[in-house]
């Protein structure tokens, strides 16, 4: 009888915990490859979500207005970051687009001081954007330091230049192990005066006294260039030899007189407005509470000042919110809210001007 050909019992086992031994380590290098991949994945999520949020900060506050900055210098153990500012709402649609005032909160999500909420609030219309960094807060080192500092930078000219700093800290796992990161920036806002229109330096001068008036009514500190504008209205008034100064930052022709001094040399400054010379001028009736949301620029055609008879007769009015001038029959604008001439301007079908 022929003898048949096989595999004993001792070569199967064998063979069969080699097999065993190489589909192991494919599981193993599989598996590694995979979590590799998730890792990897979840890493430039973290990432992403850091410099999208970096660009916002950043951009945002380069175009900030920095009387609205507040604290106007953060430290590490700041906890809320606020400001305002302009910014074209189109990048590729010029004819389309317009200026959007926007007001930026940076703050800690909670007490944990571990997330950040960021609060992208569009002023014209109301609507809001949230945004919390990071996502997961098991990828936070935040450690409880606030992400935006400051420091202050003396120019070649002597002048001084606050300049912010933003820092983004962030953390994942590679290969067992945590990594970690900082995305980091610094920007100075923006130096605006050059690039105002008159109209808005008046309406910003305006704005900026009735602020400051606010904050001493209700016992509110001051910004650090609030209390700088402050002490230069109060020393304006002390030189003229008048020491009440809380009448005289309440009081509507005190705040315009000082403005018209100080910031425009004794006279309105003038605009040609459909062929005809218009001195500009602010106005806001301060019953008209708040009074900070009730300041416009008006136009007349003839020049005023503060000790001749005041003329409260408007045909020519800003829209500060849309940057152009609105015109048509006269409207008395003394004692009213900018929401009564609003109202007035539309029954008399007021139109824009050029």
């Amino acid at each position: 009888m022929k003898k048949q050909s096989g595999f004993t019992l001792i070569e199967l086992v064998v063979a069969m915990a080699v097999l065993g031994l190489i589909m192991g380590a494919m599981v193993h290098l599989f598996g590694s490859s995979v979590t590799s991949l998730h890792v990897g994945a979840r890493q430039e999520v973290v990432y992403e979500e850091a410099r999208l949020l970096m660009n916002e900060l950043k951009t945002t506050l380069r175009y900030a207005d920095k009387d609205s900055i507040d604290p106007e210098q953060p430290t590490v153990s700041t906890s809320k970051f606020s400001y305002k500012g302009n910014l074209w709402d189109r990048h590729m649609d010029i004819a389309q687009g317009t200026n959007k005032e926007y007001k930026v909160t940076v703050e800690w999500k909670d007490d944990t001081k571990k997330q950040l909420q960021v609060t992208r609030e569009d002023i014209t219309d109301g609507s809001k954007k949230i945004t919390v960094f990071p996502n997961d807060s098991n990828n936070s080192i935040f450690e409880g330091k606030f992400p935006v500092t400051s420091e202050t930078l003396t120019l070649n000219d002597g002048n001084t230049v606050i300049m912010y700093k933003i820092a983004l800290p962030l953390q994942y796992e590679f290969n067992g192990q945590m990594k970690t990161q900082t995305l980091e920036t610094k920007v100075v806002p923006s130096e605006e005066e050059e690039k105002e229109t008159i109209e808005e330096r008046i309406y910003k001068s305006y704005h900026l006294l009735l602020s400051i008036a606010d904050k001493k009514a209700s016992g509110t500190a001051l910004t650090s260039s609030e209390q700088v504008e402050y002490n230069k209205f109060e020393n304006y008034y002390i030189s003229k030899g008048i020491a009440n100064i809380d009448y005289c930052i309440s009081n509507n022709d005190k705040l315009r007189t000082y403005i018209l001094e100080t910031k425009f040399n004794g006279t309105w400054p003038a605009k040609t407005i459909n062929g005809v010379d218009v001195y500009m001028q602010p106005y806001c009736d301060i019953n008209s509470k708040p009074a900070t949301n009730n300041v416009f620029v008006f136009g007349s055609t003839s020049v005023m000042n503060e000790s001749s008879n005041k003329n409260w007769n408007a045909n020519y009015i800003y829209d500060y919110e849309r940057k152009i001038w609105n015109t048509g029959n006269t409207i008395m604008i003394a004692n009213k809210s900018l929401e009564k001439i609003k109202s007035e301007m539309n029954s008399k079908g007021w139109t824009n001007a050029k």
